[in-house]
Order: structure tokens, then sequence, then C-alpha cells
């Protein structure tokens, strides 16, 4: 049996009938949930868990849009679960992911993709001990149990709003448009399927998508 480590990110896991029903789908597929946690990322693990891009351009905002607010971290466990999960998710860049394909129905845009899987044995043991020595995952018993009632709670609500979100982000990358209606649409949309959400967390996850979409326009002029 071979175990992974998932990351529903934040874009996710505040749209709580997203992250219910991508936790849903790999449930379904038969992977044995070993380990669950609702947590928000410090900056320290922010920047351990993505070392491996800290001197490229866009790490700072890999670390700012992962502790912006709550994600739903877990080990999942299954035969050749790694290759599974990759499967389900789809391409890592929301547009090439393909249509039936957790990122090509829920994922926002680009990077702003749902979830981080590990991509080998070796990267999943580092990353498990990593999220367990500094994010207090743990496996338990109960996790399996955890993760249902996750799903029970939030999955049936039937909320949404990927094609507004999506369309917001492309139509605003497209047309230069950086101004604070914008941020102002993102947080209205983000805060609609965010039960027992800080309203801080929706704001600084807002701002996170919001930085994305001006380092595009600025990388177009």
């Amino acid at each position: 049996m071979e175990c992974s480590l998932v990351v529903i990110k934040p874009d996710g896991t505040i749209r709580r009938t997203v992250g219910a029903l991508v936790l849903k789908d790999f449930m379904e597929r038969g992977f044995h949930v070993k380990a669950f946690k609702e947590m928000k990322v410090s900056e320290s693990l922010a920047k351990l868990h993505y070392d491996v891009h800290k001197e490229k351009p866009f790490f700072p905002w890999l670390v700012q849009f992962i502790s912006s607010a709550r994600v739903l971290a877990m080990i999942l466990e299954a035969d050749d679960v790694i290759k599974g999960v990759r499967d389900a998710l789809g391409a890592t860049f929301v547009q090439k992911a393909a249509p039936d394909s957790l990122r090509g129905k829920y994922g926002i845009w680009s990077g702003i993709n749902i979830a981080h899987a590990s991509d080998g044995p070796e990267t999943a043991a580092t990353e498990t001990s990593l999220w367990t020595k500094e994010g207090g995952l743990e496996e338990s018993e109960d996790a399996e149990k955890a993760a249902n009632a996750y799903v029970e709670r939030y999955a049936p609500s039937n909320m949404d709003l990927t094609k507004e979100i999506r369309d917001l982000v492309e139509s605003s990358i497209d047309v230069n448009d950086t101004s604070s209606a914008v941020l102002e649409s993102l947080e209205d949309l983000f805060g609609r399927d965010s039960e027992d959400v800080d309203e801080g967390e929706i704001k600084a996850l807002a701002l996170a998508v919001f930085d994305f979409i001006k380092e595009e326009v600025e990388k177009k002029e």
C-alpha cells in the first residue's frame, strides 16, 4: 500500500461545497483517509513546503496563497494512490486540465488549482514527515470518520461558483482590470459558501487571487 500527502488548498477549502466534493471524489475512488486535519498553514510551513521553488520569482506568492486561509490536509492510502490522486486532479494548470478532472471542474485559473498532491514516493515521505512535524497532521483511526462527516456536512449544499470566479479572473486578466471592484467581487464570491470561515481568511484569499491577477497583467505589459 502506498501513501500520499494531499492538501486541498484555500481556494477549495473556503468554498465548502467544492472542498467536500473533492474529498468525496477521493474516497469514492477507494483512497483510505489515514490522517485528516482542517488547519491554517503557517508561513514557516509554507516556505518549507515550497522550498524547491524558493529561488523562483513566484515563490512569495505561493507562500501567500497557501497560508492565506485554511486548508484540508490529509494522508491518503491505497495501491498506486500517488498516481491515482494526480490523475483525478488533472493537469497542474487549470486551463490544461481535462473538463472531467477535478481541476477541470473546480479549478480557478493556472496554479489556483484546488489541491496539492505528492508527485512520487520519496516526495510523499518527505512531505508527510514535514506536515506531521510542522503542521501537526497525525494519523488516526477516526480520520476516515472525520472526512466522511465533513462531506456529509458540506457537500449537499450544491453551491458551486467556480464558473463565476473563473470568469472574473480570466476577464480581469484579459482586459487588464486590477481595480478595487475586482477585489471586492472576489471577496463576495468566496464568501458565499464559506460557512464557519473567518472574514479575515476570505479577504486574505481574495487578496492572494487578486495579487495573482495583477502579476499576470504586469507580465503582459
